[in-house]
């Protein structure tokens, strides 16, 4: 597909047709263990609303988000799958949290507490899990007191406890000893008569973890990274199928010929070593391209690869094409393939010295999605 149909420069591609391949893929690796797609932070920059919906559609079993206002979102968008809100809650988010039908994780007494007092004077119940920490050291209840929490999280009426919940640090390496630690420190729990005693759903693996750590799968996985078609190194074969439904592309803007010793953008960081053409790219650290990328990244013209030059800008940055012919108007892509050759969202997320998540949550909305 080339430029979008509305006048508008830039555009971020989202190939829905992999997207369903790609769930596909990971329901036959998981078996019966139900799926769950984490789609917070805009689904990672993909487009919280088309993504959550696909995916339904798709066949997974759960949503998850971060916050109250993501949950909202899917349900507007007509979202009725499960939605688990994974995020700490406030006091003032209760309500809605119950008329919205969302379930939500409970990781104290005191939040226990503040949900029931709300749920007394409407009479309503609410879905919950609790979350346990073993080993991030972010939120959730340590697995010492797990039990006592699940004890009286059983005797208030209002609850239903739908799950119970950890999340790995350093499952992206396979068996590596503290996710085997964190793994074996939740099963130590979840195999402790309260809960065997109890329906709940019991979830731990993110993509990492779903990769990686088959006896880790239980009754749900997690793996939002991997749906969206990013991969960590070394994963079975079975997942090889696997590729990224994001692209992002742009038209050239701009062009003209430069004399050599010329300085380019702001600082003058980059100098001409010769007469070539400097071609104008309308894309910038506004729309959440990383200006790290100043003299470091590249982009595809006519399928080439051609370097990033000077300061990027908010709005734009320059690309030096050498004695190419490139006119304004040509297509240029920044993340995905353009005849033989790619470029990676891990090059990119690596020359930022940060992950993949981080690139691509960082994409706003000023630029649009186009789903194929």
């Amino acid at each position: 597909m080339g430029s979008p149909s509305w006048p508008h420069p830039s555009w971020i591609e989202i190939d829905l047709k992999q997207l369903k391949s790609n769930i596909a893929t990971i329901q036959s690796y998981i078996g019966k263990s139900l799926y769950c797609l984490p789609a917070k932070a805009n689904a990672y920059g993909h487009g919280l609303k088309k993504i959550g919906k696909t995916a339904e559609e798709a066949g997974i079993d759960y949503i998850a988000v971060a916050h109250l206002q993501e949950g909202i979102a899917l349900r507007e968008a007509n979202v009725r799958l499960p939605i688990l809100v994974l995020g700490a809650i406030h006091e003032d988010q209760i309500l809605d949290l119950i008329n919205f039908n969302l379930e939500f994780t409970i990781s104290s007494t005191f939040k226990a507490d503040l949900v029931a007092e709300k749920c007394k004077k409407k009479w309503q119940k609410c879905g919950v899990h609790i979350e346990v920490d073993t080993g991030m050291q972010r939120t959730g209840v340590r697995p010492s007191t797990a039990t006592s929490l699940f004890t009286h999280l059983q005797k208030l009426p209002c609850f239903e406890i739908k799950g119970i919940y950890s999340h790995l640090a350093t499952a992206d390496r396979p068996n590596d000893p503290f996710a085997l630690k964190q793994i074996e420190s939740f099963l130590s729990l979840v195999q402790q008569p309260p809960f065997l005693e109890s329906p709940i759903l019991r979830h731990i693996a993110n993509s990492g973890g779903t990769a990686f750590f088959p006896h880790a799968h239980l009754d749900m996985v997690r793996p939002t990274l991997m749906t969206l078609g990013y991969l960590p190194p070394e994963v079975p074969e079975a997942l090889a199928n696997i590729k990224p439904c994001f692209s992002l592309k742009t038209k050239v803007s701009y062009f003209k010929v430069v004399e050599p010793g010329t300085g380019v953008s702001y600082g003058h960081s980059y100098v001409t070593p010769a007469k070539t053409r400097i071609v104008t790219v309308p894309v910038g650290y506004g729309d959440g391209y990383r200006r790290c990328l100043s003299n470091q990244g590249s982009v595809l013209i006519r399928g080439k690869k051609f370097p990033i030059v000077g300061t990027i800008c908010m709005d734009q940055f320059m690309v030096d094409v050498g004695q190419h012919e490139v006119r304004v108007g040509d297509e240029v892509v920044l993340i995905g393939k353009q005849g033989e050759e790619e470029i990676l969202l891990e090059e990119i997320a690596k020359l930022c010295q940060t992950n993949s998540y981080e690139i691509l949550c960082g994409f706003n909305d000023r630029m649009p999605r186009i789903y194929l």
